[in-house]
């Protein structure tokens, strides 16, 4: 289960303006703009079956303006070697949940992908699947979504922290996703 749907189900629409201010993100070294008031929450998710991971810690601060969900999720990863294949079982997961459409449809078949190049915030890891993907897909309700994402990580005392932060909404928001990822400032 993505982070996104978390904070999706427990935010309130705020206002349609975006009202851009600096957030710090709970428990990990890493400050971002949300374009209005945050919401928190910390559950223990399965990221993806077949990673032999268990349960992660996973932290979401998220928001609702204009029509849109911008939201961060993140976690501590102790095997700093395998920060790259957890990237790709997560980008893997929430492209899959938004590719869902019904039983008889292959999920990332029906999903639009368009790769945006690498996402490197300066004090990220240089890994592959370290990105930025615009794409568009079916979500939880079966509305169309657009989004606007980025994965990406960075070394810790007691491990890897792996990031994602996130758009969804009606329409393509380009600018908006400018603004909000080039506000990701690790610590």
């Amino acid at each position: 289960m993505a982070g996104w749907l978390l904070v999706a189900g427990l935010l309130t629409a705020c206002s349609p303006r975006l009202n851009w201010r600096e957030v710090p993100a709970a428990g990990a070294p890493l400050k971002f703009l949300l374009p209005c008031d945050p919401l928190s929450a910390q559950r223990q998710l399965e990221l993806a079956q077949g990673l032999d991971l268990g349960p992660v810690r996973m932290s979401m601060t998220g928001c609702d303006a204009d029509y849109a969900t911008f939201a961060l999720s993140h976690f501590l990863l102790p095997q700093r070697e395998r920060a790259g294949e957890v990237l790709a079982a997560w980008q893997a997961v929430v492209m899959g949940q938004l590719g869902q459409a019904g039983p008889a449809e292959s999920g990332l078949q029906r999903l639009q992908l368009k790769g945006d190049g690498p996402f490197l915030p300066k004090g990220a890891l240089n890994l592959p699947q370290s990105l930025r993907l615009s794409f568009e897909g079916v979500g939880p309700q079966g509305w169309k979504l657009t989004a606007h994402a980025v994965w990406f990580a960075q070394m810790e005392t007691d491990g890897v922290r792996l990031y994602h932060a996130v758009i969804y909404g009606d329409k393509p928001r380009a600018a908006a996703a400018s603004t909000f990822f080039e506000g990701l400032q690790l610590q």
